[in-house]
């Protein structure tokens, strides 16, 4: 293991029923943006582990920053502790049985994140400021954004004899702008990646670009039916929502999945792919997952047709789903259970660009931003509030719009699909393009 050894839980290991360690050791640089400065530089170091077992039925767990001498003692004693007071289960889901990787090793580590100095990032920072002090003119700010480099080593060990290593790099940054005007408007923009290639002007070209559009908006008023328009980074929201629930095999488990009964029937437009794909750069692609199942690239929908669920091994005959990391806080990796998480949704892109999909429509909405993308996962039913949307009529865009309720079900939606871009953009553990959904309804005041 890297840092701490973890040598007192290694050994008690054998002591139970079945028994895992899993250690994570995080280097993170982070840098914050307010009002348009600078306003801190931060590095840190975050080394923990996590233990749990089984014995009799009943399960524990525990987990402890590595930050001194009595640090896996103290581990061990609170996971046994909490096993004793535990209840008793009749069936105990079985850990990971060692396996050959299936994979080769994805290109996740990029050695500019790992040699990243505070001047690096203190330019980057500042190319993004630069790039977004105005549009059209007037002036626009970001109020708070973050910029935020890791470089992680994990180590997962159980008593099935699992021994696994990995290491990756992570970027990922957030940024909020305002348009300074009397009424003003806010854009987000964020960047998921395993490499610094992030363009620190294109990001801040939209950030001010978007700050302006939602700010000079106009309130739709109407009601009418016409086609969705979603861009990637509210799109990845919308699918994890819904596709991403009904895919989880603990919602298959529990029964609760839209999807429940569907395996290989339709259940999507058949240009509709879309794969996980742990063989690229993704921030959870890896040749295992944390609990040191192989991953693999599978299909979840091909042709429109349902070809995978996903599932950990808390869901038996895990598909390399089960993962403590995430695709963007690096730090505690090691005091979170297993769940389940796609190594990286890969939605195959299409032909179009956004501007070929405008010039083919007579009435849509591209919408920019939601105040928030979370249709229900159980049944697909969503009814959004816009906050910017760029109108569709006859070929080309006449209007931004806000204040306008956009409703559908993205089960349907996903059924009705009219194209999609060539556009495709990493956001957590999707990679997807513009998407246009038939069947949506806007309705205004």
């Amino acid at each position: 293991m890297n840092g701490f050894t973890a040598e007192k839980a290694i050994q008690s290991l054998k002591k139970y029923d079945q028994a895992e360690v899993y250690v994570s050791d995080t280097t993170v640089h982070t840098i914050y943006i307010d009002n348009s400065q600078i306003s801190n530089i931060e590095s840190k170091r975050d080394t923990g582990m996590m233990f749990r077992m089984t014995q009799d039925g009943r399960m524990g767990k525990a987990s402890v920053t590595l930050n001194g001498p009595d640090s896996e003692a103290d581990c061990l004693e609170m996971a046994d502790t909490v096993l004793r007071f535990s209840p008793k289960s009749e069936k105990v889901s079985p850990y990971a049985q060692p396996e050959q990787a299936r994979i080769s090793a994805p290109d996740v580590i990029d050695k500019k994140v790992i040699e990243i100095t505070p001047e690096d990032l203190r330019e980057i920072a500042k190319r993004v400021i630069d790039s977004s002090a105005e549009c059209k003119g007037v002036p626009v700010k970001i109020p708070r954004a973050q910029i935020r480099l890791a470089v992680t080593d994990s180590h997962v060990m159980n008593s099935n004899g699992v021994d696994v290593t990995h290491r990756s790099t992570l970027v990922y940054s957030h940024f909020t702008s305002m348009c300074v005007r009397e009424h003003p408007g806010e854009g987000i923009e964020t960047f998921h990646g395993t490499h610094l290639d992030m363009d620190a002007e294109a990001i801040g070209r939209s950030i001010a670009s978007k700050a302006y559009n939602a700010a000079t908006c106009t309130e739709y008023k109407g009601h009418e039916k016409l086609p969705l328009v979603m861009t990637p980074g509210d799109g990845a929201d919308m699918l994890l929502s819904s596709l991403g629930d009904a895919i989880d095999g603990e919602n298959i488990k529990y029964g609760r999945s839209y999807w429940q009964e569907d395996m290989d029937k339709a259940v999507a437009s058949e240009i509709l792919n879309i794969y996980d794909d742990p063989t690229v750069r993704a921030p959870l692609a890896s040749c295992f997952d944390d609990e040191g199942v192989a991953t693999s690239k599978k299909a979840v929908i091909e042709n429109g047709v349902l070809r995978s669920h996903l599932r950990d091994t808390f869901c038996g005959n895990s598909t390399g789903n089960g993962f403590r990391r995430s695709s963007v806080e690096a730090q505690g990796a090691y005091e979170r259970t297993p769940t389940i998480k796609p190594v990286n949704l890969a939605v195959q892109p299409g032909k179009y660009t956004l501007e070929d999909m405008v010039s083919q429509m007579d009435n849509a909405i591209v919408v920019e931003k939601f105040a928030a993308a979370d249709p229900d996962g159980l049944s697909g039913g969503f009814a959004l509030n816009v906050r910017c949307g760029h109108l569709v009529r006859n070929g080309e865009i006449v209007g931004v719009v806000n204040n306008a309720l956009c409703m559908g079900n993205m089960f349907e939606c996903l059924k009705n699909i009219e194209m999609i871009g060539s556009d495709s953009v990493q956001t957590g553990v999707m990679n997807l393009p513009t998407i246009c959904y038939g069947g949506t309804e806007l309705v205004g005041n």
